[in-house]
């Protein structure tokens, strides 16, 4: 569990989703937002079993790196700060489901409906926080197929709202 206090978008409403200690998440009229703490990891090409996640923000960034060689494809990629903390934020993409790629809020989740990672038709914005203990990787993600794509929009809110995030 990390403890923080931020600052969400009228747009995602006034509470989240889910809220546990391991997962948070706002949804609301097709704006997701997310923050996860992996338990476990199914890393592109493994054997379909859970996997200790990175332990360190530097070691989850590297990860995410290799997964450009499982069909992920990342882009506008920058350092940042995110409540005084390292950050990476990322742009990715892929054309083959990724399940469980970024991770699973509990070691017993079912990768395939339970856990993320990219996804074909989406664009995920997505950053890698130096979180006090462990890495908390946070994304929002837009769907590509829709006639009016406003990633954009949602990503530009998504970096405002990571700006207000503050540890505890």
């Amino acid at each position: 569990m990390v403890p923080l206090k931020i600052t969400v978008p009228t747009s995602l409403g006034i509470r989240p989703v889910s809220d546990t200690r391991t997962f948070l998440t706002w949804v609301k009229s097709g704006d997701k937002v997310r923050f996860l703490l992996p338990a476990v990891v199914y890393g592109p090409g493994g054997n379909g079993r859970p996997e200790t996640p990175p332990a360190t923000y530097e070691d989850y960034v590297a990860y995410l790196h290799e997964q450009a060689g499982y069909h992920a494809n990342w882009r506008d990629e920058k350092t940042t700060t995110v409540g005084g903390r390292g950050a990476t934020l990322l742009t990715g993409t892929t054309n083959e489901p990724m399940d469980g790629s970024f991770g699973c809020p509990t070691a017993k989740a079912d990768p395939d409906k339970d856990c993320f990672g990219l996804q074909p038709d989406y664009d995920f914005r997505v950053a890698v926080i130096d979180a006090p203990g462990r890495p908390l990787v946070a994304w929002t993600l837009n769907d590509v197929t829709q006639v009016q794509n406003p990633s954009a929009a949602a990503f530009i809110r998504f970096e405002e709202m990571l700006k207000t995030l503050k540890f505890r």
